[in-house]
């Protein structure tokens, strides 16, 4: 039953990473009305066909080409809809909601574990939205951050949360350390739109989740920036975009941070 929902839900991620994708280009180009009016090609402008709006399929079977202009359509579209649905189908593994009553067959909807999978599910696309703009762009966009600061607050607030100052103290945290580094570098290092990342991230995860995603996401930064170099695609001061580390790192201390807190104090606790 968990892997045919998960497959669902699978499916159900890529078509909001599908819509993701607008709103990214959308905003991008200030185009208006990025919830409304039909999507088009980028390179001749025709409306698309609903048809070839299918997440996945239809880039498929269009060979990642417009059906009118046969320009390529960037691959980036479809990546979006492939880890929209992968982070929708980890974050039910996380939060099954789904499971059966003893004497029953229909399956029954746990309403706190639901709750938590929206809650999670909802902030994870702006996380995504925010990952792929960045690597796009070099840009971190206020609207997604204060909009994941919103649905983080909300989450918090409406689960009843018994431990509020947790969140408190990794919302300070988070901004603080981004703030610093800001005023020590001048700007060179991070920008004002990393250090709002930051407040989001400690909203999210609570102080010592945030360490996690921070260590994660320095590590594969200083991984990925080292294999540049040695490859000499990147030379020492080349700007490279840092938000989709932080959001690797958020979404992965989201999924598995409580497990890998309790591995390090057992190996602290042994050394």
């Amino acid at each position: 039953m968990d892997i045919f929902i998960a497959v669902i839900l699978f499916y159900i991620g890529a078509g909001l990473g599908s819509f993701l994708s607008v709103v990214i280009y959308r905003t991008r180009h200030e185009i208006a009305g990025i919830f409304l009016g039909r999507s088009q090609c980028s390179h001749c402008h025709k409306n698309i066909m609903a048809i070839d709006l299918i997440p996945i399929i239809s880039y498929v079977g269009l060979q990642g080409k417009c059906r009118y202009c046969k320009e390529k359509i960037s691959p980036m579209y479809v990546w979006i809809e492939i880890i929209s649905g992968l982070i929708c189908m980890l974050i039910y593994f996380k939060f099954p909601f789904m499971g059966r009553e003893f004497s029953a067959i229909v399956p029954t909807i746990d309403s706190s574990i639901f709750f938590n999978f929206i809650r999670y599910e909802a902030v994870s696309l702006t996380l995504i939205a925010i990952f792929f703009y960045d690597l796009l762009y070099q840009e971190i966009p206020d609207i997604f951050t204060y909009v994941g600061i919103l649905l983080a607050l909300i989450g918090n607030m409406v689960s009843g949360n018994p431990l509020p100052q947790n969140y408190i103290t990794g919302a300070a945290c988070g901004a603080i350390f981004f703030e610093l580094q800001l005023l020590i570098s001048r700007g060179r290092w991070v920008g004002t739109g990393d250090v709002i990342l930051g407040l989001l991230m400690g909203i999210i995860l609570g102080w010592e989740k945030l360490i996690v995603a921070l260590f994660i996401a320095y590590l594969m930064g200083a991984v990925f920036s080292i294999g540049l170099l040695i490859t000499k695609k990147a030379s020492i001061g080349s700007k490279i975009p840092f938000a989709p580390f932080l959001v690797t790192g958020t979404i992965l201390s989201v999924l598995f941070g409580s497990q890998m807190i309790d591995w390090y104090l057992r190996v602290l606790l042994l050394a």
